[in-house]
C-alpha cells in the first residue's frame, strides 16, 4: 500500500472517532430538545409527518424525531455514517430510510416532506443556492425548513480550530488558507473532507429564500422569556428590544455563533405579496 493511501486511511479513521464522540455529547446536550421546542412553534406536529435529515450522520438526529411519532428519511454523503444509522434505527424501528447521496440531488419527489432540517451542511456545498433550490423542491407547500450554518459576523468559530477571526479573512486568502490547512493541517478541520468554504449573514440568507417563497426566521424570533435561563434571563425585560430594534438585532447577530433559519414555503407567489 502507498504512503499516501495509509495516510489517507489514518485521516479517515481520525475522521470517524471524531464525529462518534461528537455524536454521543450531542445526543447528551439540549440541542435536540430546543431545536424541538422552536419548530413546535411554527409546525403543528403530528403522527405521520414526514420529515427529511440532509447530513444525517448517524441518524442520531432522525431517531430523535422518530421517537416523537414522525416518518423520517436520512440522507448523507458518507457511506460509513449511513451504515451506522441503518444499523442502529432502521433495522430496529422500520420507521427511517437512510441513503447515501448528494444534497444538490436529492433521490426524492417533489413536494414529499414536511419538514427538512439541513444543519451545518450549506457551508460545505460548492452551490449552495443550488443546494437550497433542490431543498426547497421536495419540501411540500406550507412545509418548513430548518437549518443552521456558519456566521460572517461572529470572530469566533468551530470550523477551523485554533483560527480566530477565520470568518473576517476575504475570500481570496480563505481559499489560499484552506488549500495549505487540508494538505498540512487537516486536524484544523477535524479531518473532514468536505471544508467550510461559504460564510453567510443572516440578511443574506433571508433575501435568497424569500425569493424562493419562505417566510423566513431566525433563533430569535422564537425565543421566549422562560426560554431565558440561568444568566441569560436577565435579558429576559429587554428581549423585546432585541428583537424588534434593528442596531440591537445586529448586534445579537454578531453574539450568535451560527446562522440558524427557520423558514416556512408559503408559495411562489409569496415575496411579490410582500408578506
Amino acid at each position: 500500500m502507498k504512503r499516501g493511501s495509509v495516510l489517507d486511511s489514518e485521516i479517515r479513521q481520525k475522521f470517524l472517532a471524531y464525529n462518534a464522540t461528537r455524536n454521543v455529547e450531542a445526543r447528551r446536550s439540549e440541542n435536540f430538545q430546543n431545536e424541538f421546542k422552536y419548530v413546535s412553534r411554527l409546525k403543528a406536529l403530528s403522527p405521520g409527518l414526514k420529515l427529511l435529515d440532509i447530513g444525517c450522520g448517524p441518524g442520531l438526529f432522525t431517531a430523535f424525531w422518530v421517537e416523537r411519532g414522525v416518518e423520517g428519511a436520512g440522507i448523507d454523503i458518507d457511506l460509513s455514517l449511513v451504515k451506522v444509522a441503518r444499523d442502529h434505527l432502521e433495522k430496529q424501528t422500520g420507521k427511517a430510510r437512510f441513503v447515501v447521496g448528494r444534497v444538490e440531488e436529492l433521490p426524492y419527489q417533489k413536494g414529499l416532506f414536511d419538514i427538512c432540517f439541513a444543519n451545518a451542511i450549506l457551508e460545505h456545498v460548492q452551490d449552495w443556492q443550488g443546494t437550497l433550490r433542490e431543498v426547497t423542491r421536495v419540501l411540500k407547500d406550507d412545509g418548513l425548513l430548518v437549518f443552521s450554518t456558519t456566521n460572517k459576523l461572529h470572530p469566533f468559530q468551530h470550523e477551523i480550530n485554533h483560527f480566530p477571526f477565520y470568518p473576517w479573512i476575504p475570500e481570496r486568502i480563505k481559499k489560499i488558507l484552506i488549500g495549505k490547512i487540508m494538505k498540512h493541517r487537516p486536524d484544523l478541520v477535524n479531518y473532514t473532507e468536505y471544508p467550510a468554504i461559504h460564510w453567510f449573514t443572516y440578511e443574506k440568507l433571508k433575501a435568497f429564500l424569500h425569493a424562493l417563497g419562505y417566510q423566513v426566521f431566525t433563533r430569535l424570533d422564537l425565543i421566549e422569556k422562560s426560554d431565558l435561563k440561568s444568566w441569560k434571563a436577565t435579558a429576559k425585560p429587554g428581549l423585546p428590544i432585541i428583537k424588534n430594534v434593528h442596531l440591537v438585532r445586529y448586534l445579537y447577530y454578531f453574539y450568535s455563533l451560527d446562522v440558524s433559519i427557520y423558514a416556512i414555503m408559503r408559495g411562489r407567489h409569496f415575496h411579490k405579496v410582500g408578506q
